[in-house]
């Protein structure tokens, strides 16, 4: 496919003078569909095929919702997840992006088809709709997996 952009790339710069300004935008039209044949063709980023060799990081879902909380409060929630490859997963650190929000790990590995817990807990400090990040860093193929938590705080 790139010897195809080359060469369309040669005949633009052999077009005369006269009508590159007529078809230049003709030309940057044509130019970009070509560019982006050429982008569709490689694989997406982000896109991972799973190993069966290793240990993988499945979650039960990716997207927890706490609900309503009132201030002064702490809600603890537990998200369950499983290591569906073919190697022992161990959870290395799980790193948050506030203070007011811990998350108790297993630090003990899980043999393939094996499952564990994580259990979150969020502390709000002040009122209002929250999105918190939760990053669980394993052995795994998917080495790092986000959690995000949502909610609302309202007042006592």
């Amino acid at each position: 496919m790139k010897l195809v952009w080359l060469y369309f790339c040669s005949i633009l710069f052999r077009i005369k003078k006269e009508y590159m300004k007529k078809g230049f935008g003709l030309m940057i039209t044509v130019g970009m569909l070509f560019g982006g044949m050429l982008f569709a063709q490689s694989p997406q980023q982000g896109s991972l095929v799973k190993d069966e060799n290793k240990a993988f990081f499945s979650l039960e879902k990716k997207l927890v919702d706490f609900g309503a909380i009132t201030i002064g409060s702490s809600k603890t929630i537990k998200l369950s997840f499983t290591n569906t490859g073919k190697k022992t997963l161990v959870l290395t650190d799980v790193y948050t992006n506030c203070g007011c929000t811990t998350v108790d790990w297993p630090k003990d590995p899980f043999l393939p088809g094996k499952s564990g817990e994580l259990k979150i807990t969020y502390n709000p400090t002040e009122t209002g709709p929250f999105n918190k990040t939760i990053t669980v860093y394993t052995n795994a193929q998917n080495s790092s997996e986000a959690v995000q938590i949502e909610g609302f705080v309202a007042e006592k």
